[in-house]
C-alpha cells in the first residue's frame, strides 16, 4: 500500500524518487581532479586577498614612516609593499591561466560562487592537518612549502581530506556546469 509520503516522492511524470540511488557525475579519478581544483582555487584566492591587506598595511607603515619624517625608510618601505603587490598580480596571472575556464560569464560566475562556498571548509580542513589556516596565515603556508619545513608540510598536505571539504554535491554541480559548458548551444 502506498503512503502519502510515498505518493510525494513521485512526480509529475510517473518518476517515482524512492526506487533512485546515489549518483555522482564524473569518474572517481576527475572527482579527485576537481575536488583540488576548487580546494587550490580556494587557497589561492585566500592568499591573494592576504596579500592585498599585507600591501595595504605596508603601504601604511610607509605613510606614517614618512609623517615621522624619514624620507628614506619609507621608500624601502614602499618598496617591500610595491613587491607584495607583484606577488599578489603574480598569483592572479597564474589563477587566469588555470583550466576550467570556459569562456561561458554565467558558468564562470557559478564556479567562482562555489570556490567561495568551499573557502572556510579548506581553511578548517588545513587547521585539522595541522597547517597555518587562517586567511592572514595562508601566506606562512606558501613560505613553508618553500622554506626547510617543506617535507613536513608536503606530509601534511598528503593527509588533507578533499572529501571533507567539498561534498558530493558540488562536484557534481561541477561536472555538470563543465557539461553544459562544453555542449554546444541548442538552436
Amino acid at each position: 500500500m502506498r503512503t502519502l509520503d510515498h505518493v510525494d516522492a513521485i512526480d509529475g511524470a510517473g518518476f517515482d524518487a524512492s526506487d533512485v540511488g546515489a549518483f555522482r557525475q564524473g569518474s572517481p579519478q576527475s572527482q579527485w581532479a576537481l575536488g583540488r581544483f576548487l580546494v587550490g582555487r580556494s587557497v589561492a584566492e585566500a592568499l591573494s586577498r592576504g596579500l592585498l591587506i599585507v600591501a595595504v598595511a605596508v603601504f601604511a607603515c610607509a605613510g606614517l614612516v614618512e609623517w615621522a619624517g624619514s624620507t628614506f625608510w619609507m621608500v624601502i618601505i614602499a618598496l617591500v609593499g610595491i613587491g607584495v603587490l607583484i606577488m599578489r598580480s603574480l598569483l592572479l596571472a597564474v589563477l587566469r591561466r588555470l583550466p576550467l575556464m570556459t569562456g561561458n560569464r554565467e558558468v564562470e560566475h557559478r564556479l567562482g560562487e562555489l570556490v567561495a562556498d568551499t573557502r572556510r571548509d579548506v581553511l578548517r580542513e588545513l587547521r585539522r592537518i595541522g597547517l597555518p589556516g587562517r586567511s592572514w596565515t595562508l601566506p606562512l603556508l606558501a613560505v613553508r612549502l618553500a622554506g626547510k619545513r617543506r617535507e613536513e608540510t608536503t606530509q601534511a598536505l598528503r593527509r588533507f581530506e578533499v572529501d571533507r571539504v567539498v561534498p558530493p554535491a558540488r562536484l557534481d554541480e561541477v561536472h555538470l556546469l563543465l557539461q553544459s559548458s562544453a555542449q554546444p548551444p541548442m538552436r
